[in-house]
């Protein structure tokens, strides 16, 4: 079985970070009835998964796990 190993810098790392703040504050997938806008449940957990990623990484308050 071959792995792979993928490498991440710290200015992919700003780009994912920029793009989920995005996502969490300026986009919505959703309208109700009533004409308002939203987060579908679906949308807010992609949101949420990526970043548990970012905070694993390291990433979100713009800081490095120390070591690295």
């Amino acid at each position: 079985m071959q792995t792979t190993e993928y490498t991440i810098t710290h200015h992919d790392a700003k780009v994912f970070k920029d793009l989920v703040a995005f996502l969490g504050e300026d986009v919505f997938d959703q309208r109700q009835n009533d004409g308002a806008i939203g987060k579908s449940d679906a949308f807010l957990r992609m949101i949420w998964d990526a970043r548990v990623v970012l905070d694993d990484l390291g990433t979100r308050s713009g800081t490095r796990p120390e070591g690295e």
